[in-house]
């Protein structure tokens, strides 16, 4: 049985690991953790891996994640691929919490009815 620790992880964690016989895995930093986690079970994991990250922190380490797969290619449309991969889960997280009161969605998403019948359609979310 193993443990995932970030570095520098308090020593009373690590006394805890040691005391329940558990292998410690140490990591750099979230993303590896992540990744490891992604790989391998682990009976105990670190908080700071499992924490949501926020949004700018997530789609910052997806970006660079993308690049890394490039190998040095070169990217074209990476703005509009990103935009409507965030559009989408963005307008039907607000339709759903307005409970399908387009109005009330509009509001919250702070843009008017119209603009957002039309990217709803763009995005093929008005059908039934």
């Amino acid at each position: 049985m193993k443990a995932l620790l970030l570095e520098g992880a308090p020593d009373a964690l690590r006394r805890a690991c040691e005391a329940a016989r558990l292998e410690v895995v140490e990591v750099r930093s979230v993303p590896d953790g992540r990744a490891r986690l992604a790989r391998e079970a682990f009976a105990l994991v670190d908080g700071r891996i499992t924490r949501p990250c926020a949004l700018d922190e997530e789609l910052r380490q997806r970006v660079d994640a993308f690049f890394d797969r490039l190998h040095g290619q070169p990217a074209t449309g990476l703005y509009d691929a990103v935009m409507r991969e965030v559009e989408r889960p963005l307008i039907s997280g607000a339709l759903a919490r307005a409970r399908g009161v387009r109005s009330a969605a509009a509001e919250a998403l702070g843009i008017d009815r119209g603009t957002l019948a039309r990217r709803m359609r763009a995005l093929g979310l008005d059908e039934p």
